[in-house]
């Protein structure tokens, strides 16, 4: 089953933080992008479409703006399996160049985890998945969840992110 039909049967998943990231700021001349989760395979995926302002090459997204989707995108992958993790390393291999305002697909899944370190993998395709634009494997470090639990209890607008975790532990 491709993507695109995978997707249309997962719940959206809302972000909940009571701010916007870099990658869901909600503005569509940017990086307009829907996450989902398959808690059956444990695969992430994501709806994105990089609008004029992730212009790098004319008529094509900036690798920043791509790499940044791969970031989220892999991170949201070992949250939502139950690891509180921060990005450690992040490769990119570039293989064609992603058009502006056309809606592509990612797909990340964890390759492996060890006690302190999550590897994670992914790419983007295009709609039909004929097209293979880029791929990406990242190492995330686990975090201290004592550590990160104190900070979101300074910080009251984090409680519904709190909240939100305990929901995957």
């Amino acid at each position: 089953m491709n993507i695109r039909n995978i997707v249309k049967k997962l719940e959206r998943i809302e972000n909940q933080l009571p701010y916007n990231t870099f990658v869901s700021d909600n503005n569509k001349n940017r990086i307009n992008s829907s996450f989902y989760f398959d808690k059956n395979s444990k695969t992430s995926y994501v709806e994105v479409i990089f609008g004029d302002l992730c212009i790098g090459p004319p008529g094509f997204a900036h690798g920043g703006a791509i790499a940044s989707v791969f970031d989220e995108g892999m991170g949201a992958t070992a949250w939502l399996n139950a690891h509180k993790v921060m990005t450690a390393k992040l490769e990119v291999s570039y293989l064609k160049p992603v058009p502006l305002n056309t809606k592509i697909f990612g797909e990340f899944s964890i390759e492996s985890f060890h006690c302190k370190t999550v590897e994670i993998i992914g790419k983007l395709v295009s709609n039909d998945e004929k097209i293979t634009y880029a791929i990406s494997k990242g190492i995330f470090v686990v975090v201290d969840l004592k550590k990160f639990k104190k900070q979101l209890n300074i910080n009251s607008s984090l409680k519904k992110f709190g909240e939100f975790l305990e929901t995957y532990k």
